[in-house]
């Protein structure tokens, strides 16, 4: 170093000196202009500096999570942790981890599955909500069963409609029948539906309380060559009346619109046959085993069709809830198919052969008290007193016979 003391001297000495010590020119101080200034020697600096200072207000980074920490999280006993693990096997599973549906504490608050949420599902009185999450798994949400729909201002049923049709009040019959409506929670006045023409549909749709009424039973007058078309035994020559005509003109009615079933012959003469066609007719089968234990004598082996046979089926009918009924219109071998017609369409008419012989004289009791004369005498019978027509006699003792008449 050069010998710089305390004193102070003019610099351009030290730059006489300097330039004289070097050899160079005196024309040291005529140097370029673009030259760098003379070094400052008194600030020169030193040689172990490592870099600038770091601002005053900086943290330094702390260390790894040096002790207790095995899977790595940041998490465990050392100063330089985060803080403790509850879980020190599992990296995501630490404080303040994201939780999640596993039936683990994940975020190791002492709590299971928490906070992941709710749903809803269902409308009305089903309406359940239910969590995202149960027993570690996802959980599905099942709306509530639904009930029959009251007028309380609740959706009873749960089908997104309030009270609908709940009004406890009912009114008007058949087609019309409609209940009170409900409003905001209170039964309000109850008003019957608009009626409409009768249809062959099962209904009463004029709203008068009968049920198809002007179709319910009609005659059709037809010919054994169609009704042969039916059932081959039914040809007007080998049979008139009898099994094979009764299934025929089943077949016939049943074939056609608004005939449940039929019998007949109302009134044969020549290839002409009238049947009646029944609607509401109720076809059921049944064994000769029930109608033997109406009537024994039906039992399929000592009469299948007759007089005993009708008062069978009549009064197995009756047993059903019917007015009566006729047949068979079909037969198997230890079962038959019978027509039980209701109460609203047949009228049971206790009358006498005296009678039924005013209509035809055939049909006295003597002569004939079943068969092809007498089903003309009831036809006639049932029609002179405002009815389509009739069948039977569905019991009969003496100069007694039970009938049925139909209504339209």
């Amino acid at each position: 170093m050069l010998g710089v003391s305390n004193s102070r001297r003019p610099a351009v000495a030290i730059s006489v000196v300097l330039s004289g010590a070097l050899g160079c020119s005196s024309a040291l101080n005529a140097q370029d202009e673009d030259a760098a200034p003379p070094l400052d020697v008194g600030t020169a600096p030193r040689a172990d500096a490592q870099g600038p200072p770091p601002p005053p207000d900086a943290t330094p980074p702390l260390p790894a999570c040096e002790v207790g920490d095995a899977d790595g999280d940041g998490y465990g006993t050392g100063a330089s942790c985060a803080g403790p693990d509850c879980d020190d096997s599992n990296p995501v599973v630490f404080p303040g981890a994201a939780e999640a549906c596993n039936n683990a504490d994940d975020d190791c608050d002492g709590v299971t599955d928490e906070a992941l949420g709710e749903r809803a599902c269902g409308v009305g009185a089903c309406r359940v909500v239910a969590p995202v999450c149960a027993l570690g798994r996802p959980a599905a949400c099942v709306p509530g069963a639904g009930g029959a729909e009251l007028c309380n201002g609740v959706d009873d049923d749960c089908d997104g409609v309030t009270d609908e049709g709940a009004g406890a009040t009912r009114c008007g019959v058949g087609a019309c029948e409609r209940a009170a409506n409900c409003v905001d929670g209170a039964e309000a006045e109850c008003t019957p539906g608009p009626a409409s023409p009768e249809t062959c549909n099962g209904i009463d749709d004029d709203c008068d309380g009968f049920i198809d009424q002007g179709f319910r039973a009609r005659v059709e007058w037809s010919r054994y060559s169609t009704l042969v078309g039916q059932h081959p035994g039914c040809d007007g020559s080998g049979q008139r009346s009898g099994p094979e005509c009764n299934s025929a003109m089943h077949r016939l009615c049943r074939s056609q619109g608004c005939g449940a079933s039929g019998f007949g012959p109302l009134e044969n003469s020549g290839d002409d046959a009238g049947v009646a066609c029944v609607a509401v007719a109720d076809v059921r089968q049944v064994s000769f085993g029930e109608l033997a234990a109406r009537h024994p004598p039906c039992d399929g082996s000592n009469q299948r069709i007759g007089p005993d046979c009708n008062a069978a089926v009549h009064r197995w009918c009756a047993a059903q809830g019917a007015a009566s009924g006729f047949g068979p219109v079909e037969s198997g071998p230890d079962f038959v198919f019978v027509g039980c017609v209701p109460r609203e369409t047949a009228e049971v008419i206790n009358t006498s052969y005296s009678t039924l012989a005013q209509a035809h004289d055939v049909c006295d009791g003597g002569r004939e008290r079943v068969g092809r004369n007498c089903n003309a005498a009831i036809h006639r019978y049932c029609a002179r007193s405002g009815y389509v027509t009739g069948f039977g006699p569905v019991e009969n003792f003496g100069d007694a016979a039970t009938i049925v008449c139909l209504r339209p």
